[in-house]
């Protein structure tokens, strides 16, 4: 009986540091959308402008719902989306304190919030 126990209490926690992780990602993705609106000039194209701050308000909401939902499930393929929206993340990270021009960063931002829609509906496939 301990032992089963001690199996599910170790499960339960390496799920809740899993489920921490990817959240991190997608706060981390955030804070990216955010950066590049920040960044952004007002002389930059409206199409680049309106992709931003689209994309942005993707990246907020899903930060928001993986917050609130948490994200500890084990769907197959998970890790490898895991690994792509970091990718992406370090990526981006690396073009604004490169000083990318931000309309190079758009495609990037939006790739990685592909990637993080991606990880929400695996990880919630599993627990919902």
């Amino acid at each position: 009986m301990t032992v089963r126990l001690q199996k599910r209490v170790h499960e339960e926690a390496g799920m809740v540091v899993s489920s921490r992780a990817r959240v991190d990602l997608l706060l981390e993705n955030y804070l990216l959308a955010l950066a590049c609106v920040d960044q952004c000039s007002q002389c930059a194209p409206e199409t680049v402008r309106n992709r931003l701050a689209l994309n942005l308000e993707r990246a907020e909401r899903l930060y928001s719902d993986a917050a609130a939902d948490g994200l500890a499930g084990e769907e197959q393929g998970i890790d490898a989306i895991h690994a792509a929206l970091a990718e992406v993340n370090a990526s981006t990270r690396a073009g604004l304190r490169d000083g990318w021009i931000i309309s190079e960063l758009v495609t990037d931002l939006e790739l990685a919030t592909r990637h993080g829609r991606r990880l929400f509906d695996a990880a919630c496939l599993q627990s919902g």
